[in-house]
């Protein structure tokens, strides 16, 4: 089975609903971040996990058909589509992270900072997607997801910044750019082409051939014309 181009148009959109859902959670989680009950602090790091379980069910279903040869048959054919795999596994890895750091009581505090590095670099591969869909969709792909990348990357640095200095307005700030991170993901629909084949036509000029000419052997027996006998 060889998806179509709505196939992929369809994955890619589903992924950036699960991406914006799973910020969506942290954001709205870490309003409330201050509050003794521990069970819902666990929601955030378990959307982080989930968005990243459902990236790859995503794949699964629209590019294979639940047929993980399919699959990677299917991301062989768009090699631009595997950065959706490192989406999955970053999204996890942050939610697998921040779940340590909760349930340690927060002792654990290298792995708050694991879950800080994580983010970062999910906002880094959000610069590069322009660089794997179509030339013609590329600008507009590249204007989207820049302004994912620069929101969530400042999230963070708010994030890092109120760990050493704990400001509720940048506490605030970190929630805010958050949300609207999750809400540029949400509203985001693949653009059109993205991932269209891209045929590279060769052409090659003939050149004429000349055709080509037999000359006669000059006859050894043929008499010396009188002019030229005179001249000798």
């Amino acid at each position: 089975m060889t998806p179509g181009l709505d196939n992929y148009n369809a994955a890619s959109t589903a992924i950036h609903i699960a991406q914006g859902a799973a910020l969506l959670v942290l954001g709205l989680t870490e309003v409330y971040a201050g509050e003794p009950g521990k069970r819902l602090k666990l929601f955030s790091p378990a959307a982080l996990l989930a968005g990243g379980i459902a990236m790859a069910l995503v794949m699964f279903y629209f590019l294979g058909g639940w047929s993980l040869d399919n699959t990677m048959v299917a991301l062989k054919l768009k090699n631009g589509f595997l950065i959706f795999v490192s989406f999955a596994c970053f999204y996890a890895s942050a939610g697998l992270s921040q779940l340590t750091f909760l349930t340690s009581g927060g002792k654990g505090r290298g792995w708050h900072y694991l879950f800080l590095i994580f983010l970062a670099v999910i906002a880094v591969l959000y610069f590069s997607v322009a660089s794997r869909v179509g030339a013609e969709a590329a600008a507009e792909v590249r204007v989207y997801h820049s302004a994912m990348g620069v929101t969530l990357l400042a999230a963070v640095l708010f994030k890092l910044l109120h760990g050493f200095r704990p400001r509720r307005g940048l506490h605030l700030g970190w929630i805010m750019l958050l949300l609207m991170t999750s809400f540029q993901l949400l509203s985001y629909r693949e653009v059109e082409g993205a991932f269209d084949t891209r045929v590279v036509s060769i052409r090659t000029e003939m050149k004429p051939v000349m055709p080509a000419v037999q000359v006669k052997p000059a006859n050894k027996n043929a008499k010396t014309p009188p002019a030229e006998r005179a001249r000798n």
